[in-house]
């Protein structure tokens, strides 16, 4: 790979020993999250393997646990590839009988001799910022033949599905968009707060932002756009410049309003990243990987990576159906209102495969700014639970990766992730108990930060 020396050369060597590991066998499992990152990711190395003329089998999971190792571990396959998961069993992963190699991102959990380990964080780049699982397999695939670069705009869906572009690319995901420019296959544009298509439709069904008397209420869609002075039935693209700039200075003071913060705006107008041969966005892809996965439909989000049109037909279809799902879950909690403790807001949901999602959404535009997000859906004897937290929260020592982990423990269940997001599982009700011991975390986590800073 051309300008390999921009990125680690042990990370590269690490990558290498992998794609030859999959190179001595001819049937490979493939096990894969079955979010954005996690679909994409299986994408890309599902690609790459149809072209190299390799067997496999691909199961896309939303967790990734003991019970999975087991069935594994039974199945005994010859080549397993872990992606967007795995690095928290590493030493169960080398005790199987198999080939296994694991392309994750999330926190470092030591390495490995047996399994082929790579994430970032071995080599100093932020698995939370710099790089995806998407992008880790991206490497891999580029090794595994250069032909593979074509797979570049799969491999982004998983960097935006993720929101590691939110502040500019970095590490392995700024790699991967230079080597894009360098082959024409990659657009940079920037970004608007301003919908695209008919503007009534777009605002009233806008979840990303959602706007508080406009989402979800068309008679307040036509209401904002009577004050720019367009018709109900405009389109962005029959504005002139003079209206737009009017439309994008509402909609801002209109967010500010309802309490959203400057970080927040500025993500709204970040770089966006279209592929001309696929004639979409990353932001688009993103979008419909991630309505695929939350609705119980990863196949079809598979598909749409190995580009079966039926498959892209019927993602388009979950999207809208998705969306409206989102923006109905944000209305109950904007009617609602979350409940708070000292360090953290929470909410219960009734559908878990949105629950990250509309947490996420709910910490940029309806909660306290100042206390991470965390949504709960009880699901059978179990309660999974999402987490969300900000850039500046990040700041004031807040790690929701450590808090849900050390707090699923203290309830006899599990957690982990990113600092900014993350999930657990845990018995059904023990809820209270594990809010009462993340609260407590939370508060800890602040007061050595804050010590930490007085002491300088």
């Amino acid at each position: 790979m051309e300008g390999a020396a921009e990125l680690p050369k042990d990370l590269l060597s690490r990558i290498s020993s992998a794609a030859t590991e999959i190179d001595r066998h001819s049937d490979i499992r493939v096990i894969s999250h079955y979010d954005a990152d996690g679909i994409s990711s299986a994408g890309v190395i599902c690609n790459a393997l149809l072209r190299k003329g390799k067997r496999f089998q691909v199961t896309l999971v939303k967790s990734f646990d003991a019970k999975v190792i087991r069935s594994l571990a039974a199945e005994k396959p010859m080549c397993l590839v872990l992606a967007d998961m795995g690095s928290s069993y590493l030493k169960e992963l080398a005790s199987l009988d198999s080939s296994v190699i694991v392309l994750d991102h999330h926190t470092l959990q030591g390495d490995s001799e047996k399994v082929i380990y790579v994430t970032p964080h071995i080599w100093g780049i932020d698995g939370m910022t710099g790089c995806s699982a998407s992008a880790v397999c991206m490497l891999l695939a580029a090794k595994m033949g250069d032909d593979n670069w074509s797979l570049l705009p799969i491999a982004f869906g998983g960097i935006v599905g993720d929101r590691q572009h939110i502040r500019g690319l970095s590490g392995v995901n700024a790699y991967l968009l230079q080597e894009g420019l360098r082959r024409n296959s990659i657009e940079v544009q920037q970004g608007s707060i301003l919908p695209h298509g008919s503007l009534k439709q777009s605002l009233s069904s806008s979840i990303d932002p959602y706007i508080v008397g406009v989402s979800g209420n068309e008679n307040g869609a036509k209401k904002l756009l009577s004050e720019v002075g367009v018709t109900e039935d405009a389109s962005l693209e029959e504005l002139d410049e003079s209206a737009k700039r009017k439309l994008a200075s509402i909609l801002t003071l209109m967010l500010l309003e309802q309490g959203c913060s400057l970080s927040t705006l500025e993500e709204l107008t970040t770089e966006r990243y279209y592929f001309p041969e696929w004639k979409v966005s990353a932001s688009d892809l993103a979008s419909l990987f991630n309505a695929c996965g939350r609705t119980d439909h990863e196949g079809i989000g598979l598909g749409l990576a190995l580009r079966d049109q039926r498959s892209m037909e019927e993602a388009a279809k979950l999207r809208k159906e998705y969306k409206r799902s989102v923006l109905a879950s944000l209305q109950k909690i904007e009617g609602k209102g979350l409940s708070t403790m000292d360090h953290l807001q929470y909410f219960y949901s009734d559908n878990p495969s949105l629950s990250g999602m509309v947490c996420g959404l709910t910490m940029q535009y309806l909660g306290h700014k100042d206390k991470p997000t965390i949504a709960l859906s009880i699901v059978g004897e179990s309660t999974r639970i999402s987490s969300r937290a900000t850039f500046d929260i990040l700041a004031k020592g807040v790690d929701l990766s450590t808090g849900l982990r050390d707090a699923a423990a203290f309830v006899g269940g599990v957690g982990g992730g990113h600092a900014i997001a993350s999930g657990a599982t845990i018995a059904k009700g023990r809820e209270d108990d594990f809010l009462r011991k993340l609260n407590e975390i939370l508060g800890n986590q602040k007061e050595k930060k804050a010590a930490i800073i007085s002491a300088k």
